[in-house]
């Protein structure tokens, strides 16, 4: 037993004596790599407490008047900015876009930009920002494949407008967005002269969406549906 100790103690003493003269004959080396990683972790930290968060403070204030003029329903001055302006309120979402794309509000900002040549009427500049947009909320991710829809629609790419409100429907199944994108769906089939596909997705909102604001008006346009 106690040369077993006596064994295992000698092999221990050969281990870190080993990892001793290891750490000797590479010691520079180890200093180099130790000192690498310090200094990416230094530079991580650096870059995003001086460059990506005052970028993102810049982004945010840019950002104030262009959402200012959305909620006013001007959509020219919010995307554009004011030029009879200085500052921020000379800055629209597409002077955002440009200076500070890949912040989130300037991610915010490709969004927003589609909703507004979507009010605009502008739809193959709405599905370009829609398409350049790339969120990872709850929300909007939902709303922007409805609004490509949408423009679809308006036009005329009916099979296009049905693949969007579909992904709506199936990207989050809740009483809110669901139904509507379902909702959507249905009424271009009805435009489509699909009536029996319609009377499908007002079916499943009436039956799966008990809580949906839409539910009530379903049995009107499944009637309707069906004598078409």
């Amino acid at each position: 037993m106690e040369k077993n100790i006596e064994e295992k103690s000698t092999e221990n003493v050969s281990f870190v004596s080993k990892s001793e003269m290891f750490i000797e004959k590479n010691k520079n080396m180890i200093l180099i790599v130790v000192s690498a990683i310090v200094i990416i972790i230094l530079a991580f930290f650096g870059i995003r407490k001086f460059i990506v968060e005052p970028r993102q403070e810049k982004a945010n204030q840019a950002m104030y008047a262009a959402e200012q003029y959305m909620a006013q329903g001007n959509f020219q001055m919010a995307l554009y900015g004011d030029s009879t302006s200085t500052g921020i309120y000379g800055t629209g979402l597409l002077d955002v876009i440009k200076n500070y794309g890949s912040t989130k509000a300037g991610k915010r900002a490709k969004y927003e930009a589609g909703i507004c040549y979507l009010r605009l009427g502008q739809y193959k500049e709405a599905l370009k920002y829609f398409d350049k947009y790339n969120g990872n909320d709850q929300l909007t991710p939902i709303m922007n494949e409805m609004m490509k829809g949408d423009a679809e629609i308006e036009l005329g790419n009916t099979s296009a407008a049905l693949k969007h409100y579909k992904k709506a429907a199936a990207m989050d199944d809740n009483p809110i967005t669901a139904p509507f994108a379902l909702f959507k769906a249905g009424m271009v089939y009805l435009m489509d002269n699909q009536p029996q596909k319609a009377i499908e997705c007002f079916q499943k909102v009436k039956d799966d969406y008990s809580e949906s604001l839409f539910k009530s008006q379903m049995d009107g346009f499944i009637e309707y549906a069906k004598n078409l």
